[in-house]
Formats: structure tokens, sequence, C-alpha cells
């Protein structure tokens, strides 16, 4: 078998924060270099984690080649992947920026040529049915939607949708050989299989048209069991009055792959079930126009390796590896946010080309195609920096609502999932300039071993011992306190105190940040939490010995929820303060919008302002951001976490929430700072300063001025003994042009 290699490539695509929302400006980048525990490069870390997803090729930029596009149900994202078509190998390159020139989609994909030009057609879910947007694509991706508002069928004398349930996967496929594309779909109340024959050729000769007629209610003549997997072959009626009559009979969900896997020109189907682990194929001993199904195997594709996902597996085929025979791609198809594997998710089987079921037509690759290159924590992703280790450069602790650990069955309540979160620790290995990260462990600090669903950690100095606490919030509502006695600036040691600190309890989904929101000099606590308010925790107490006491449970009037579609908002704040002295405040949520208020200071006790939602970086359910200067260009860089179990990164361009204006401003000046990192004093110079007068202000990484200096002139000797080891952030200004500097304060 030929080697596989999937290669990740910068991407480049800028978004100006809107000037009523930021003033920051942002590209998303992948070149932030990343590797796994085993020191190998992660060849696209930033791609956001793949959950339950479906694929299909299309050629995406136009060189012949079909390109790879997946479709994760969890959030509605696209990742899509241009394919270097080397013949016999596997060598894709991430280029998120293709997928913002797609349909917008909603729990199910199928790309499909309908009218034989040879650009694959987009179908989809709409409420009701199936929705088809036509490749019109020429030198740029265009589509054009010609369902209205779904496909319809003549059923009987009645033109009539297409049912097909979000909880369905139809098969698109031309079962009668025709050269049209027909429909295969579970009848609404189940066990039956619908076929909606295309009539395009029979009248008019060609595919171009969708016109389709129910032509059975008994495709295959077998039925499935309303609440079970059971496959019951040559049955049809008689099946449907002994299991249907005098019962409440409903369809939970089922996936339909189309395939002459055989090779007799007619079409076997293959089918995976809501609850159960396993794709079950049918092989079809009828002809194209009276498919009757005669044996069934649960082994699919083989029985060396069978597809066994936990729940409600869909299959998908596709050359991935460019040798001209189908593929086998496998991943979860539950809608459910909790029941399906989230890690390994993504299976492969590569074809030989014989026309048989079973081991010899297709060999199992891997169970995390694709998945293998990112950044995936599994299910939910919510990133903070700390800088663990001591060494001046940000760290990334990136908890999770965690991982599948165990699931069972009950026939009375169906399909049961545990999930154990954690979390990831990214070591900083490179340098101010170029940061890079290495995972260094997924469960740090050893979280896993509490059992518990969504951690979402914050750093803090919670005690005043000049080191950062994390605080981790959880599913229960609780905080869990583990404290920092290393001292600072040593390396982390921390102890886990309290599993309910305080005995804050914020309310479900409890998403904390640590920040002095009413400025008094005493770190506060804010929490999100499940129905998308903030709480205020205000600490009161003496420095070193913090006292939090519940303020508000409706901080600013702050509510993410979305109440057209849920009853739930999962905010996560991040609360950050320019030079100025104003704090801005941005909001995750469950729909992956970033919202964004303002006038916060000296208005704790009323209303916040919204401003609207960041632009450019909704990409995935669920989110929740990191801030900070990476970099060191003095330009805020951004960490979105999702569902999906990912992170997507953005680079600073413009702007800096924690105070530094543009660096191309024409009154800045070039400030100097000599020696860096320092531990006793440095020298401050500025070029062409004259005998100006100069203000010196010198702020902590959450925007705290921690120092000020008046009339000052330069060279100027600043004493940092005084100073916590930290990273600073140094600001100068004259009257007439600021600026801006970092400094690295060690012992």
């Amino acid at each position: 078998m030929k080697s596989i290699v999937i290669i990740g490539l910068s991407f480049l695509f800028l978004f100006k924060g809107h000037s009523q929302v930021t003033d920051a400006s942002f590209a998303g980048m992948e070149k932030l270099p990343v590797l796994g525990m085993n020191g190998d490069s992660l060849v696209y870390p930033f791609a956001g984690g793949m959950n339950n997803c479906q694929f299909g090729s299309i050629d995406l930029n136009f060189d012949g080649s079909k390109d790879l596009v997946v479709f994760d149900r969890h959030g509605d994202r696209l990742l899509t992947f241009i394919n270097r078509a080397i013949a016999g190998s596997i060598r894709y390159e991430f280029r998120p920026e293709y997928a913002q020139k797609m349909p917008r989609l909603s729990q199910w994909m199928e790309l499909v040529d309908y009218n034989g030009d040879g650009k694959e057609d987009v179908f989809t879910y709409t409420i009701g049915g199936i929705k088809v947007f036509r490749n019109d694509s020429d030198t740029e991706l265009h589509f054009t939607q010609v369902s209205f508002p779904y496909l319809v069928s003549m059923q009987g004398a009645t033109l009539t949708n297409i049912l097909v349930t979000y909880a369905d996967y139809p098969a698109v496929s031309d079962i009668d050989n025709d050269g049209d594309k027909d429909i295969l779909t579970f009848w609404g109340l189940g066990s039956f299989v619908e076929w909606h024959r295309n009539m395009s050729m029979e009248r008019y000769g060609n595919t171009d048209s969708l016109e389709f007629v129910k032509s059975s209610n008994c495709w295959g003549r077998f039925a499935e069991g309303v609440e079970s997997n059971i496959v019951i072959l040559d049955t049809c009626v008689n099946f449907a009055v002994n299991i249907l009559k005098n019962s409440d009979p409903k369809h939970t969900g089922s996936t339909l792959l189309a395939h002459d896997f055989t090779g007799d020109g007619i079409s076997e189907i293959v089918i995976g079930d809501v609850d159960f682990p396993q794709l079950i194929s049918l092989t079809n001993g009828g002809s194209s126009d009276t498919a009757v199904m005669i044996a069934q195997t649960t082994d699919f594709p083989g029985s060396e390796h069978p597809v066994n996902l936990v729940s409600f597996p869909v299959a998908c085929m596709m050359d991935v590896n460019n040798d001209g025979k189908k593929d086998i791609l496998c991943s979860p198809f539950d809608p459910s946010l909790v029941r399906s594997e989230s890690s390994h998710c993504s299976w492969l089987y590569l074809g030989s080309g014989e026309k048989s079921i079973g081991t010899s037509s297709y060999q199992f690759i891997q169970d995390d195609f694709l998945q293998a290159g990112m950044l995936d924590m599994g299910s939910g992703a919510y990133p903070v920096f700390l800088d663990y280790d001591g060494d001046g450069l940000m760290d990334l602790v990136v908890g999770n609502f965690g991982e599948m650990d165990s699931s069972w069955y009950l026939p009375s309540t169906g399909l049961h999932c545990r999930y154990t979160a954690s979390l990831t620790l990214l070591r900083n290995i490179g340098t101010l300039e170029e940061p890079a990260f290495r995972i260094i462990t997924r469960d740090y600090l050893g979280l896993r071993s509490l059992g518990m669903q969504s951690l979402i950690p914050a750093v803090g100095d919670i005690d005043g011992d000049g080191d950062q606490d994390i605080l981790c919030g959880n599913s229960m509502g609780k905080l869990i306190y583990i404290e920092n006695i290393a001292g600072a600036g040593e390396p982390a040691e921390f102890i886990i105190q309290d599993t309910a600190y305080g005995q804050i309890d914020a309310g479900d989904f409890s998403a904390p940040q640590i920040f002095d929101l009413d400025q008094d000099g005493l770190l506060d606590i804010v929490c999100g939490k499940r129905n998308g308010q903030l709480s205020y925790f205000r600490n009161s107490g003496p420095q070193g010995e913090p006292q939090f006491v519940l303020v508000s449970d409706t901080l600013g009037g702050v509510e993410v929820t979305n109440t057209s579609l849920s009853y739930f908002g999962y905010s996560v704040p991040f609360f950050y303060r320019t030079n100025a002295g104003p704090a801005t405040l941005l909001v995750g949520s469950e729909f992956g919008d970033i919202f964004v208020y303002t006038d916060i200071d000296s208005n704790l006790d009323g209303e916040f302002n919204l401003k609207g939602t960041l632009p450019g970086v909704k990409t995935g359910w669920r989110s929740a951001i990191a801030l900070g200067d990476l970099d060191k260009d003095t330009y805020p860089d951004l960490f979105v976490g999702n569902y999906s179990g990912g992170l997507s990164f953005f680079q600073g361009t413009s702007g800096f929430p924690f105070g530094t204006e543009n660096r191309q401003s024409s009154t800045q000046k070039y400030l100097q700072i000599r020696p860096n990192p320092a531990c006793h004093t440095v020298i401050l110079n500025l070029e062409d300063s004259g005998n100006s007068k100069n203000c010196i202000r010198i702020f902590s990484m959450i925007g705290r001025v921690v120092a000020e200096y008046q009339d000052v002139t330069f060279p100027f000797n600043l004493d940092v003994s005084v100073l916590d080891p930290c990273i600073y952030l140094v600001e100068t200004n004259s009257g007439i042009g600021v600026s801006k500097g970092k400094l690295i304060v060690i012992e």
C-alpha cells in the first residue's frame, strides 16, 4: 500500500471587526506550528476538530481533480481540503476559504452530480425534506437552489414532498440504471424504504430535471424493526400488520448507502440505525426495476475490521487515494451531542476494486482520518493561557466537555454514553516572536479521575501569592480550585484544594473567568452558564484572603441564548481592558457567535451595551475564546474553541485590546527596552524623544496598571525588582504620540 501523506497548507483570510463592534483585525492562520505528543507535526492543527461527519468529493479549485469536503453536523461545519491528486496516495491541504463559497448546509450533505455535467451538486436537509443546489461553477464556485422549498414526488395522485427527517440520511443514486438520480428514503414511520424514481430520462431524454414518482413503498422487500436494527427479509405488508398494528410506531432515524458492490448492475444497500454501532449490508438478488434483498451481514465492510462506531454510523463513498477505486468513509450520524464517539470517529477503508462485500474488498486504514492531523479534544474545547513552566512564553490549557469512555444500551431508554472531561496541556516551545506548541499531556493535573463533564478552566492569582492558580467550571455548576504552590516566577506546581470552591454555584455548565471587574485591585469571578447569562461573584476579602460574594446572576443583562432555536446559551465570558481603562466583554455561545459588550465600568448594576457579534470567527457550536499577544507584535491573537473538540487560530493584524495602538501610527516612535528579559533594572529609551516629558505606564497581561511614572525623560532607568516575574506591556505617552513595548521580568 502506498504511504499516506496529508499536508496542511497555510491559509489567510482577513476580516475586520466593524468599528461598531471591535477595533481589532485578525487573519485566520494555519501556519502556527503544533507538534503531537510523539513529536510529529500536526498538519492542520487548527482545522477545528471533527465529531459527526459526512464526506463528499467535488472540484473546488477547478484543476480537474476531485477535492474533499467534510460536513460536521455538530455545528453545521464545512471543512474543505484540496486534493494534490497523486495516484495511489492521500495528500490533502486544508483550505477553509472554499467553505465560504459552498451553500449553507443543515443536518446532512450529499455531493452528487445529478445532471451529468461533471460538477457535483449539493443535496441537503430542509424542514420537510430535501433541498438541492445545482453546481453552476465556472471559474469560481457558484450554486443555485433548484428546489423550492424541497424536492417533491408524485405519490399516488398527490404531488408532495419527499419526506426526509433530520435524523435520516437518504441514498441519492441511479437505482434503475437509466442515467438519472433516484432517491431511497425510509417511510416516515420507519420499517420500509421508499423508492422515488426520477423521470427525467423517461420524459426528456436527459438528466437535467428532478421530477420524481414514488415507484415503491417497499423497495427491496425488507423491513427494519421500528425500535431496533433487526432486518427481516422478503416481507412487506405482513411485517407492517404484525409489528405496527395496535402500537405507537415511530421512526427514530436511519442512514442509507446505495452502491453496486457485487458488480451485477443492481444496487445493494447499507443501513445504519440510531443507537446501534454497526452497519448492515443487504445483497440485492432482484433487478434494477424490482429490488429484492436476499442476504444480510452485520460486519460491513468485512469481518476483519467491521464498522463499530458506538451509535448510528453513516457510510460515504469516494476515491480518497486517487487510484480510481471507490473507498469508504464512516462516521457517526447521531444528532445528539452526547451519544456518539467523538475522538476516533472518522474511519477510512480503502477499496481494492473487487466486486464483493467482504474483507478482500476494503482494507481498514485508520479510525481518525484527517482527525489525526488536528488538535481534537473530543467534544468541546475551552482554551486559556497559562505560563506553566515559567519561561515567559504563553502556553495553552484546553478543557473539554469530555471524551466518551463507556456506553450501554437499555431497550426501554435506548443508548447511553458516559463522557469524562480532562485538560490538555500545550507547551509553547517557540520564541516570543515565533510561537509554536507541543502537546504535553491529554490529562493535565489528572482531572480525568474526577469523572466530571465540561471542564472549563480559568487562570488567575486567586490567593494573592504572586503565581497563577486555576479554577475549573463544570457541568454541575461548581468550581474546582487548583492552587499553585510553586511561587512567583517558578514552574507551576498545582494541588487540587477544593472541588466545590467557596460553595459557589453559578448554575449548570459554569464557565469562570478571573478578572478585576470592579477595579478595586482584587480579582473577582464571573461565570458563564448554560442559561446564557453571567453570574458575578465579587471578591470582598482582604488581599490574599479572597471571599467571593454573589452580586448578580444576571450581570449586565447579558443574554446570549438564541430563543428561537434553543432554551440554552452556554455563555463563556472573556473580559479585557484597553489602555484607557474601559472594559470590553466577549461572550462565547451555544451556536458559535461571539457577542461583544461595552459600557461595563461604572455600570455593573446596569445593562451592558451589546455592540453585535465578532465577525468572521464563528467556527462551531459552544464557542470559547482565549485572547493574548502570542508573537510580540503588540496585536491580539485569538484562539476559538468549539464543540467538535478543536481550536481555530486567528493572528492579530491590527488593534490591541490590552492597550497598544496600531504600530503604523505616524506619531509612534520605537521604544527600546534593554536588557530584556531582566531581573533588576532596565533602561528605557525612545528614539528622537528630545527633552519631552513622558508618562510611562506598565500594564499586566490582563490590562491592569501596575506602575506609573510621570514627567519622565529618556533614557530612563526602571527598577523592575519590585515587579513579579511575568510579562508586562510598557506604554509611553508624550502627549503627541504613544509608543509600546513588551517587558519580561525574571528572577
